[in-house]
């Protein structure tokens, strides 16, 4: 592999390549950051792609914990649970209801969301970093019996968009570099407070994780109930409980997502976010699951099975930076059509053309590192690499000088200094937050 150019410039390349479908190894993927379309919203809302036997049945109106709580609308769904938008009778604000699954403590697929909530609650009471103010905070839980089975209920504050949602909003997805570093600022600020202070790796930061605070949240709420109905979907099959005879199947309409409007980034006078979604997150000392991040946001000690510890939340900061900047995912990995690699067999590839080979020191600590390298550190699968191949998508010499038109040429060098010291292959080299925090292109003054 020709590795004369910097890691510097390697990485600059990945920040003002153009993207096109991959028609041979060597070339990334297109894929810009993920909107989900109507037939995929159909597919999950509709029942399709879930079990529909461990889910919450809620219905617009339902009242929970002790009529506390009344069900306004839906506001979105994961793999192990729904979020509704909630009035809370007691305090006449609104909340958002995190049901999880009747499976999730005490079945197949325990989490410690719940114990992670309550930990940087405690924390946050005692602390005064920032970062306290950039993690989601638990209001309230407790637990509801359904047709489904028991569910534990997280009341937690409504926020506005996600950070992947507020993306498409701009132009070729690219959120404006201002923006961005008060973004990365506040997100530093929070894995700090919560690597240091809470003990605590989120292990899934990604832009559906990240959301935007509202600036008045029961204003825009309340604007948003008057000039909206619900939404829901064609009647379908499923149990409701019949007071006099116990349950009974029958047709009914079920509620779909809506997305509360929020400002666009570049328009909010105060931008705030929070980290949220603990679901699969894990103690500094403990660790209570292995499978973590998204596959293009992976850690490469992730990946080959080495330990693994906060550094992995710095690495998808870093990769995120990439996408966020420039409107397209940073190693998305594709597996070839012929079967010859796999999607992680490419994504590694990409990282060592980028970055060079793996230090040996990672490769013998991880326990997975044998199904992809050789004994001399070259991939099994694809043994031919090159840093030339990211030109392949370049229309000239003069498109490897481009960069986001609002960054100043003065501090590109500086920007790529920041992604260098939070995209370290190896973890011992990347640094924390806390010294993140620390880096010029943070604490400089914009120049545009």
């Amino acid at each position: 592999m020709a590795h004369g150019l910097s890691v510097a410039a390697r990485l600059w390349r990945i920040l003002t390549r153009t993207w096109e479908k991959p028609t041979s190894r060597g070339a990334f993927a297109t894929d810009i950051l993920p909107e989900i379309s109507g037939a995929r919203i159909k597919i999950l809302e509709e029942g399709t792609n879930h079990d529909y036997e461990l889910f919450c049945r809620v219905s617009l109106g339902d009242k929970f914990n002790d009529e506390r709580y009344i069900a306004l609308r839906k506001l979105g769904y994961g793999q192990y649970s729904t979020v509704w938008l909630a009035r809370d009778s007691r305090t006449q604000t609104h909340v958002a209801l995190k049901i999880l699954r009747s499976d999730c403590y005490g079945g197949n697929h325990d989490i410690f969301e719940l114990e992670m909530l309550q930990h940087i609650q405690q924390k946050s009471h005692l602390s005064t970093n920032p970062g306290r103010n950039h993690v989601i905070q638990l209001l309230d839980h407790f637990r509801h019996t359904g047709i489904n089975g028991n569910h534990v209920c997280l009341v937690l504050p409504v926020m506005g968009h996600h950070l992947g949602l507020q993306a498409t909003k701009f132009e070729q997805q690219r959120i404006p570099v201002a923006v961005m570093k008060e973004v990365a600022r506040q997100l530093l600020q929070g894995l700090d407070f919560l690597h240091r202070e809470c003990g605590i790796i989120h292990t899934d930061l990604k832009p559906s994780n990240i959301l935007l605070e509202l600036n008045d949240p029961e204003a825009v709420i309340s604007s948003y109930l008057q000039q909206t109905s619900a939404r829901t979907s064609q009647p379908k099959r499923a149990r409701r409980v019949n007071t006099h005879s116990g349950s009974e199947a029958t047709d009914i309409p079920m509620p779909l997502s809506e997305v509360i409007t929020t400002p666009l980034l570049s328009e909010m006078e105060d931008i705030r976010v929070r980290i949220i979604d603990f679901g699969v997150s894990s103690w500094v000392n403990q660790h209570l699951c292995n499978q973590i991040q998204s596959p293009h946001l992976r850690a490469p000690e992730v990946t080959l099975g080495a330990p693994w510890s906060t550094g992995v939340d710095i690495w998808s900061l870093g990769c995120l930076m990439i996408e966020l900047v420039k409107g397209h995912l940073s190693f998305p990995g594709t597996a070839s059509r012929n079967g010859k690699w796999t999607a992680e067999d490419d994504r590694l590839a990409q990282l060592m053309e980028v970055f060079g080979p793996f230090p040996e020191a990672l490769l013998r600590r991880g326990v997975r590192s044998q199904e992809f390298f050789d004994n001399e550190g070259n991939l099994l699968r694809i043994p031919k690499l090159s840093p030339a191949s990211l030109l392949s998508l370049m229309d000239g010499k003069n498109e490897i000088l481009r960069k986001p038109k609002d960054m100043p040429q003065a501090e590109v060098s500086i920007f790529v200094d920041f992604l260098e010291g939070m995209l370290a292959v190896e973890p011992g080299n990347r640094k924390s937050a806390e010294q993140m925090l620390k880096h010029s292109w943070l604490t400089r003054e914009n120049t545009m």
